[in-house]
């Protein structure tokens, strides 16, 4: 459907003809069988208000927009009028090494923000998948991370402040450029992980860590998925202070990299060159209780990126036709059984590639199967199954069918009249990301 004259002219008047995309370009920003009448590229956060005060004023359906790498997430939107893409807001608006803070714009791409870090030899510890090309907006948006968990947390430990455009043009923020701040409640925490329906993030502050001046990797390969983590539990519980502790079984493990054809263990230790040592020393102790010895990896550091993205670009592929790329949840303490548990639950119909973040009890993995229909029984299937041990599974990425058989993010959670809520309250008519969130929100 054409945009009408007097809404172009409308959008020519915030961003200017050369920030307004219709015709086939439009292809690009496709949500399932949904597309845009419109993209419109703000340069600056005024610019984004008045779009959004436009489109409220309209009534028009807004999808923010990074790269694109995750807007997989979730259901297509129930109405889709203007692609709201934030790549021009791309800038470091500040930088205090001394305070370990610095404040960017939800445009920037992580890989450019840890450039600019590298200045002050400092680091934003966040791996989350297709960091490569990832924006914060989506970043935080999504609240996604990676195996740097393990140490670091995730976006809701590492971010002080955000700035936030709402549904009808309005600029807010919450949180401090400060470490230290008042105590009360933290509505910052709001918008982390509402996947947009709630406001367009346009900046955020974060705390910054030095970057280590030295770190190393190694395997630890097990005859059983249960050994590698009980091995896991162990070293964490020791003390020894990883960077990341990975559960792979066999497919994944290949996949990533690893020297063994069964279960194994991914382990980085960061620090000084000494401290290295002496952990090294010690991880192979605990490591001889479990009958086995550590591996070094000599590509890490520079396959690090290989680990934070599996199963969404490395996953080992078996010639099955169609696949599905999916994120669960348990007690650390049954990552195995969890897998295990996919394993059994799935392998009539298709074949697993599955890794752990033990630490934090997430699990991810991808399927794939000769059919549709197979791949969302195994889906399903595996989501009782997680489910019986207390455990979630999200579908990340599926195709059309797949969608069509399997909710994608699972039965409603005891809080979703409380998410419900707050959607009204944020964004009355429904405007943000309409429809692609948990219930429909």
């Amino acid at each position: 459907m054409p945009v009408a004259t007097s809404l172009t002219d409308g959008l020519h008047a915030i961003v200017g003809a050369d920030g307004v995309f219709t015709g086939p370009a439009l292809a690009e920003y496709r949500l399932g069988p949904a597309t845009p009448h419109a993209v419109v590229f703000p340069r600056d956060e005024s610019e984004v208000s008045r779009l959004l005060r436009l489109a409220w004023e309209e009534g028009l359906a807004v999808v923010p927009w990074g790269s694109g790498g995750h807007q997989s997430l979730g259901y297509p939107p129930s109405r889709y009028d203007l692609a709201l893409n934030l790549r021009r807001l791309n800038r470091v608006l500040e930088y205090e090494p001394a305070d370990m803070t610095a404040t960017a714009q939800a445009g920037i791409r992580l890989a450019d923000l840890q450039r600019h870090l590298e200045a002050g030899r400092q680091f934003l510890p966040l791996d989350p998948p297709l960091a490569s090309q990832a924006t914060l907006g989506g970043i935080l948006g999504g609240n996604l991370s990676g195996p740097l968990r393990c140490r670091y947390g995730t976006a809701r430990d590492l971010v002080l402040g955000i700035r936030v455009a709402h549904a009808d043009g309005t600029i807010t923020k919450g949180g401090a450029k400060v470490v230290k701040n008042v105590t009360g409640y933290d509505i910052t925490k709001l918008y982390l992980g509402s996947h947009g329906t709630l406001g367009v993030i346009l900046e955020a502050t974060f705390r910054v860590y030095p970057r280590p001046p030295a770190e190393q990797a190694w395997w630890l390969s097990t005859l059983e998925l249960e050994a590698a983590h009980a091995l896991a539990i162990r070293i964490l519980g020791s003390h020894l202070a990883p960077t990341r502790v990975e559960l792979l079984e066999g497919p994944a493990g290949r996949a990533c990299g690893s020297p063994a054809q069964g279960p194994a263990l991914f382990v980085s230790i960061a620090g000084v060159p000494e401290a290295i040592r002496a952990q090294a020393v010690d991880l192979a102790r605990i490591a001889g209780e479990f009958g086995t010895a550590p591996t070094e990896d000599p590509a890490a550091p520079r396959t690090w990126a290989g680990r934070s993205d599996f199963p969404w670009l490395n996953a080992e592929r078996n010639g099955k036709g169609h696949g599905a790329i999916w994120r669960g949840g348990v007690l650390p303490s049954d990552c195995a059984r969890g897998m295990r548990a996919i394993h059994e639950a799935s392998s009539e119909w298709a074949d697993t590639a599955m890794a752990a973040s033990v630490a934090h009890g997430i699990v991810r993995g991808t399927f794939r199967a000769e059919t549709p229909e197979a791949l969302a029984r195994s889906l399903a299937a595996s989501r009782a199954a997680l489910a019986a041990l207390g455990g979630f599974l999200v579908v990340l990425d599926a195709s059309a069918p797949v969608r069509a058989q399997v909710d994608v993010w699972g039965p409603p959670l005891d809080g979703v009249g409380v998410m419900q809520r707050l959607k009204a309250a944020f964004d009355a008519k429904g405007i943000l990301n309409p429809g692609r969130f948990v219930a429909g929100i």
